[in-house]
């Protein structure tokens, strides 16, 4: 698993390997975390399937409204 979040000039704002943590909206390192900027977000998922260890991903656009 792998989730990477994109701002609108392709830069990551967020990424995680754990699917217990999400995105909050916020991007920077934990002492300095900065709130992001109202906006289309991309989001891409990567995985891989148990049964036969193919990988497979998943894309999409999220909208973050404040």
């Amino acid at each position: 698993y792998h989730l990477t979040i994109f701002n609108r000039w392709g830069e990551i704002v967020f990424e995680s390997y754990d699917f217990n943590i999400g995105w909050d909206g916020t991007y920077g390192i934990e002492s300095e975390k900065k709130i992001c900027q109202d906006g289309v977000y991309t989001w891409i998922i990567q995985y891989k399937l148990l049964k036969n260890d193919a990988s497979a991903e998943v894309v999409g656009h999220v909208n973050l409204l404040r």
